[in-house]
């Protein structure tokens, strides 16, 4: 166990988010390590310019709207690196508590967060984590993204996960209407970092067995907020197992987390308010009712516990994205879409 990294129960009151069991906090010190880069890890330049690197490679480029109406995503072309060791059939059979226990779920949390602290490359960086199951909801009941201030900032709980499918759609690049209300580009889907390997693959077929079985061991999601996206950090053939055998697979979701500190405000709960009864007023669907319930959540509670995905800022600033996005155009390997506007993109 790497000195200084603490482990602890997770006592958050309500993430918003389905837990089928218990999860962990993990405070990580601004010391040694942890004071660097991760090897997994986020940056930005100006103009909502995002990307995402891996073991010093750029696996996904993202520009996201001023206005936040729209995105647009083009992945690398390297591999995502295995941030895991793989799991043994000897590590798998050493849980011997009944799947979908809480005592199941506690072994494989204690086992995923030493996983990480060791892992020669780490996605964790200095601050405070929560690494906790959690279920993935259908498309359908996945919230629009917010149109209000009231709705939504930065240091929100994570949205429920969903469209586990979507990693079977490894696209090279595309556009995301975040003003529309289709669950491919609603908060909380699911994106896989690589494609996903033949279902004739050795490993696949062995996870197929134990997803038949209900013993699959849980895949691991990243969520990314400036995203709205859960990243597969482990567990591709998992997961991939459990879709090709049509059973729920168990995740292990993974998030930093602050506790900025939230005096009251008449101001900010008048408008809540206001904005829970105009949107109640169109009609109380279930998907309106907990959209509405999230951002009372919101505004009411002292001192909430919300996620905000760190990023460093990008070498070279928007003269090397233009010029690293370039490239990667150049060498791609397959025609990408001509409907992203990539004089804006780039």
């Amino acid at each position: 166990m790497n000195a200084g990294v603490s482990i602890v129960a997770d006592d958050t009151r309500s993430w918003g988010l389905e837990t089928p069991g218990p999860g962990l906090l993990l405070h990580v010190p601004a010391t040694g390590r942890w004071a660097r880069r991760p090897s997994v890890h986020l940056e930005a330049a100006p103009g909502y310019r995002i990307r995402l690197r891996g073991a010093g490679q750029t696996l996904l480029w993202t520009r996201i709207d001023s206005y936040w109406d729209r995105a647009a995503f083009l992945r690398g072309t390297a591999q995502a690196p295995q941030v895991l060791p793989p799991l043994s059939a000897p590590e798998v059979r050493a849980v011997e508590a009944a799947s979908g226990t809480g005592a199941w779920w506690e072994a494989w949390a204690w086992r995923v967060a030493r996983a990480l602290v060791e892992a020669p490359l780490p996605v964790l960086h200095a601050g405070s984590w929560c690494l906790r199951p959690v279920r993935a909801i259908a498309s359908e009941k996945s919230e629009r993204h917010p149109v209000s201030p009231m709705e939504w900032g930065f240091g929100q709980p994570p949205m429920p996960p969903h469209s586990l499918s979507a990693v079977t759609r490894f696209l090279h690049a595309w556009n995301e209407d975040w003003w529309d209300a289709r669950t491919e580009h609603t908060p909380g889907v699911v994106l896989g970092l690589r494609a996903l390997s033949s279902p004739e693959d050795g490993r696949v077929k062995s996870w197929r067995k134990r997803a038949r079985d209900g013993t699959l061991p849980p895949v691991l999601l990243l969520y990314v907020d400036i995203l709205a996206k859960w990243l597969v950090l482990d567990g591709h053939d998992r997961l991939h197992a459990a879709l090709l055998e049509d059973v729920e697979p168990p995740l292990l979701g993974l998030w930093p987390f602050v506790t900025p500190p939230r005096p009251a405000s008449a101001v900010r709960e008048e408008g809540a308010l206001f904005s829970a009864e105009f949107q109640l007023r169109s009609g109380a669907t279930p998907e309106t009712v907990d959209r509405v319930n999230r951002m009372l959540l919101l505004n009411f509670t002292p001192n909430p516990r919300g996620t905000v995905s760190r990023a460093w800022p990008l070498p070279g600033g928007r003269a090397s994205w233009r010029e690293e996005v370039s490239a990667r155009r150049r060498v791609a390997p397959a025609p990408l879409p001509d409907d992203i506007d990539w004089d804006w993109f780039t």
